[in-house]
């Protein structure tokens, strides 16, 4: 009866493996559609230990006749239940007949049959018009015949898929015949076809798919836009599973107004490396009268224990390419491309990189002479290694040769040791530190040929931290931290900029080493800073509710080290810098900063955000950015239902610099429980001449299945922002 039980519950595992095969994507969503009833499964049990229980009303034995169990028979084994009102098994020959309805159900999938019949010593099996729903929501349909023709060959004929609820079936995916081989993990569908609103929209005469996490070859959803500048854009991937650490994937795709164009993707990978190699080609752009690419190679190799390798190579055929043909405003954004290669170990206390790289200028107003270096090689030597109790060596240390066409060429090679005590207690600390920082050069093209630079660098760091409670729900911490730093001035007017630039100021840099970003310029300080953090934390899980902190650095002398061709700085203090985080409600968060130039009287940078999660998909963000003479853009996106299952969705980013609108984006979506259809429509800056994109974006998603078209972008991430 064990062996029974397992072969008459083919079709669940039959129908279960179908239904697995719906989400190309692999992301499992939670639908709406799910009956009461099933919105809490039984518990899957291991079944091999699990004694089968068999109840009936009427049992009948006699002598070389079949055995007979009628009037509400059950059957039971962990958490599968077989309900039918009639079983009768034939002892001499194996078959089991189910000749009236069946109920069966378990933890995955739960399923009835009009009738059905079991050949036990030859592995057969039928069920007619079967009914299915699987449990947790995904999906549920019809089959009129389940038939296992042996152990790992099945066939069912008639068969319907969706996830919507039975009495509104928005859409369906239908086969006639299906057929099944389980030991090779495959299935083939005869003249499948996708209905929406009762209209089919795609038709197969033959389709293969996997009947398990298998990757199979063949095509993926097609992705259809629109836009001013390339007309109707249509692209049809097709996937290649060349082995299983092996596959490829090619898009063919067709802009109107460019051609056709091929993209692809291969992807590697074994116990000691892994590599993605992209390649996209467009030849004979229409518009742009040339041919198009854009080539990566991404590669990770493990050498030995502890030891790295890695590759990134780019490559685009010109410097219009991402504004052209990418999707975003970062993409025309980019003004270089970075290709490297290099080797990584590592051990308890050090670390070692080894890389070479250079770039690519997409940016034309980039000059010759304002390219970024090519570093062949860098080395650079991370060490920390403990001393005694609360003592520690630090050293940062780098070996590294600049290459360019134009300009000063040359190595640079730089030290930085530093020791450093730590002394905490509770509600206090006091962490101070001495270094030594050596920079040498061996230079080409430069007045100096060999320039060096020897500095002390000393800090010490101090803080406390103070702690009252609010009521039983609050406590309120105060923490007053003071930072000194101290390194004397050396001229460096002579030592080049290779890869050095001035930090952006910020809360961090409050307490940094140096107001400079690479070793070229070491920069003269002494100097205070003096900060103040307040947090209101919830008592019960530790959260922060509101964290404001306020902090300036006090100046005891001028600035004079600086970037070639910059005048030193004469001011007592930096700029005040201010920044707060508030979570008033659930659905709120707030997050403001603010630089204020008191010498000045002005504000250096300032930024505010504000995100809203509602409740039936209400969503909201404005985001501000300014820094003077450089940025000052709004940025506000909202999602608002209508009505049941109707948004609306827009965007405006907005530059008051440039005085117009980077950006935007309006849409409504229709969303019920088993499908989404989205329309949107894009207007986007392509380039600094303020060029602009009118893009139309069509998306039908059939949860639990997949997409046709695609939009721009998801507006809001599943995280506030």
């Amino acid at each position: 009866m064990h062996r029974f039980l397992a072969l008459a519950l083919i079709p669940g595992l039959v129908l279960h493996a179908l239904g697995q095969t719906r989400d190309t994507t692999g992301v499992s969503e939670p639908l709406a559609c799910v009956p009461d009833e099933l919105d809490s499964p039984r518990r899957q049990i291991e079944r091999g230990a699990v004694p089968l229980r068999i109840d009936s009303e009427q049992f009948e034995a006699l002598a070389e006749q079949p055995v007979r169990f009628h009037d509400d028979v059950r059957l039971e084994r962990g958490d599968q239940r077989l309900e039918t009102d009639e079983l009768i098994y034939d002892r001499q020959t194996g078959r089991i007949e189910l000749p009236v309805w069946l109920h069966y159900s378990d933890a995955l999938i739960d399923l009835s049959a009009d009738s059905g019949w079991v050949e036990t010593q030859i592995s057969q099996a039928r069920f007619d018009q079967v009914e299915y729903r699987f449990v947790h929501g995904h999906g549920s349909g019809s089959a009129g015949l389940v038939m296992l023709l042996s152990p790992t060959q099945a066939r069912v004929e008639d068969f319907d898929f969706t996830t919507c609820p039975p009495e509104q079936l928005d859409w369906q995916l239908k086969s006639r015949q299906v057929e099944l081989d389980m030991e090779r993990g495959q299935g083939v569908a005869r003249h499948a076809r996708l209905e929406f609103k009762g209209v089919p929209i795609l038709y197969s005469p033959w389709l293969s798919f996997p009947l398990d996490d298998q990757r199979k070859s063949g095509f993926l959803y097609p992705r259809l836009g629109f836009s001013s500048t390339d007309g109707f854009d249509i692209t049809a991937p097709w996937y290649w599973n060349i082995a299983p650490n092996q596959d490829a994937t090619f898009e063919p795709r067709w802009i109107q107004k460019r051609g056709f164009m091929l993209g692809s993707e291969y992807r590697f990978l074994t116990r000691a490396q892994h590599g993605r190699i992209n390649l996209d080609v467009l030849p004979g752009d229409d518009l742009a009268g040339r041919d198009r690419y854009f080539g990566q190679f991404e590669y990770r190799a493990r050498l030995a224990p502890r030891w790295w390798a890695r590759a990134d190579l780019r490559r685009a055929s010109d410097d219009r390419y991402f504004i052209d043909l990418g999707s975003e405003l970062t993409d025309s954004a980019q003004r270089f491309l970075r290709s490297s290669v290099g080797v990584r170990g590592n051990g308890r206390t050090w670390s070692l990189d080894i890389l070479a790289d250079a770039f690519q200028v997409l940016d034309d107003t980039v000059a010759p002479g304002n390219e970024p270096y090519r570093r062949l090689p860098r080395v650079t030597l991370q060490v920390d290694q403990p001393l005694a109790t609360n003592i520690d060596l630090t050293m940062n240390s780098e070996l590294v040769y600049f290459d360019r066409d134009q300009g000063v060429t040359g190595a640079r090679v730089d030290l930085f040791p530093r020791l450093r005590y730590s002394l905490m207690r509770p509600g206090w600390f006091v962490r101070p530190s001495l270094g030594l920082r050596a920079t040498a050069y061996d230079l080409s093209g430069a007045p100096e040929s060999n320039p060096s630079r020897i500095l002390p660098i000393a800090s010490i760091d101090a803080g406390m931290i103070f702690e009252r409670r609010l009521g039983q729900a609050r406590i309120q911490t105060l923490e007053p931290r003071l930072f000194y730093l101290y390194v004397p001035f050396e001229d460096q007017t002579d030592i080049p900029s290779f890869d050095t630039r001035e930090l952006t100021f910020g809360f961090s840099q409050l307490f940094h080493h140096n107001r400079f970003s690479g070793p070229d310029r070491q920069g003269d300080a002494n100097q205070l800073t003096a900060a103040l953090t307040s947090r209101l934390l919830d008592s019960t899980d530790g959260r922060s509710r509101l964290d404001v902190s306020l902090g300036q650095i006090f100046y005891f002398r001028d600035l004079d080290v600086q970037l070639p061709n910059q005048a030193p700085q004469s001011r007592q203090r930096s700029e005040t810098v201010a920044e707060l985080n508030w979570r008033p409600a659930r659905q709120w968060i707030v997050s403001a900063g603010l630089q204020w130039d008191s010498e000045e009287n002005e504000t250096r940078v300032a930024q505010f955000g504000l995100s809203y999660r509602g409740q039936q998909g209400r969503q909201a963000a404005l985001g501000y950015r300014f820094r003077r003479d450089r940025v000052d853009q709004a940025d506000f996106r909202v999602r608002y239902p209508l009505r049941d299952n109707l948004n609306l969705i827009g965007r405006v980013n907005y530059s008051f610099e440039e005085n117009e609108a980077l950006e935007l984006l309006a849409g409504i979506e229709y969303e019920s429980c088993c499908w989404a259809l989205r329309l949107t429509g894009r207007e986007y800056i392509l380039d600094r001449d303020s060029e602009t994109r009118t893009s139309v974006f069509l998306e039908l998603h059939l949860k639990g299945l997949g997409s046709l078209g695609r939009r721009p972008y998801a507006l809001f991430t599943h995280h506030h922002f």
